[in-house]
C-alpha cells in the first residue's frame, strides 16, 4: 500500500480505509481491528489478549496476532468499530 488508499466493504455492510501493515505496531491494543489478507478473507482480533488455546502469542513488536498469521499475507487492517467522537 503505497500512496494508494484501499477501501474495504464487509459483510456486515460497515465500510473501512485499510491502514498499512507498517503502523500495526502503533494499533491500539484495546480496541478489536480487522486484518484483512491479500486474498480478500479477514478475521477480528484483539491484539492485547493473550489465549493459548486459541494459539494467540506474542509477535515481534507488533504485539500478539494469532500463530498463524503470517505478516507478508496482510493485505490492511482497520479497526472493527470507528473511534466515537464526543457530541456537545
Amino acid at each position: 500500500m503505497s500512496d494508494c488508499k484501499i477501501k474495504a466493504t464487509f459483510a456486515d455492510g460497515s465500510r473501512r480505509v485499510l491502514k498499512p501493515v507498517a503502523e500495526l505496531a502503533k494499533a491500539n491494543k484495546r480496541r478489536e481491528i480487522r486484518v484483512v489478507f491479500k486474498d480478500g478473507r479477514y478475521t477480528d482480533l484483539h491484539l492485547g489478549r493473550v489465549c493459548p488455546k486459541l494459539g494467540i502469542v506474542k509477535v515481534n513488536t507488533f504485539g500478539l496476532l494469532p500463530e498463524g498469521i503470517k505478516l507478508e499475507k496482510i493485505m490492511g487492517w482497520c479497526y472493527k468499530f470507528p473511534h466515537k467522537t464526543s457530541k456537545r
